[in-house]
């Protein structure tokens, strides 16, 4: 990246991160854009040159996957596309900051809270999911015009690793429970779905909401 690029990658991370933090703290309701662009050291019309609304701002925080998809581009070429996936996604998790997860986790929980959110959010995932299915398709020799296959698997490691995500949001979780979460995801996936597989006891975390006596209804269903 040139130094333009990173300027304007740095401009728009601290855009979203402060309209993150500020609808965390006061609700999205009472998040205005001018607010958002004083506290990012930008005016309001250079916030209008990244984002759209206030709440594609909010969503875009933490969402740089970047360095991901420049590790699956990298990895070796007779690796299954699926294997690859689930070892990069488990460790881009790994290795994030606790506030770059708890992060993550307060705007998966804004999402729940504020349904003008979400069709952002799914822009974003389907955005992701585009670049994980071209991958496939370079990596496995398909089409992605007339070939299933890098759709099925770009959806499948999408879909495994958004729903851990909500899953380990929901529950309140440590942050180092977040990564067995996804694998045991793939584990499910692997299994054909043919019933539970082991994951990490998310109720038995220092800091879970889940109530002791859901946990156990869940176990025991």
């Amino acid at each position: 990246m040139g130094l333009r690029s990173i300027k304007k990658q740095m401009a728009r991370e601290a855009i979203a991160n402060a309209a993150l933090s500020l609808t965390l703290q006061k609700g999205l309701a009472s998040v205005t854009i001018d607010e958002i662009a004083r506290i990012a050291f930008v005016s309001p019309r250079t916030f209008s040159n990244y984002f759209s609304c206030k709440e594609e701002a909010v969503v875009a925080a933490g969402n740089d996957f970047s360095g991901l998809l420049e590790r699956f581009v990298d990895a070796p070429s007779d690796e299954p596309p699926m294997q690859v996936l689930r070892r990069e996604l488990t460790e881009f998790l790994r290795h994030r900051s606790p506030d770059e997860l708890e992060q993550s986790r307060g705007r998966l929980q804004l999402m729940e809270e504020n349904p003008a959110l979400v069709p952002y959010q799914v822009a974003s995932y389907d955005e992701l999911e585009r670049e994980f299915r071209s991958i496939v398709a370079q990596r496995s020799g398909t089409d992605v015009r007339i070939d299933m296959y890098p759709w099925l698997v770009a959806a499948a490691a999408m879909s495994a690793a958004r729903i851990a995500m909500r899953v380990w949001a929901q529950s309140g979780a440590d942050a180092e429970l977040l990564p067995g979460l996804i694998s045991a995801a793939f584990d499910q996936i692997d299994s054909g779905y043919k019933g539970p597989v082991d994951h990490p006891d998310l109720g038995r975390s220092a800091n879970s909401t889940v109530p002791a006596q859901e946990t156990a209804s869940r176990q025991g269903a």
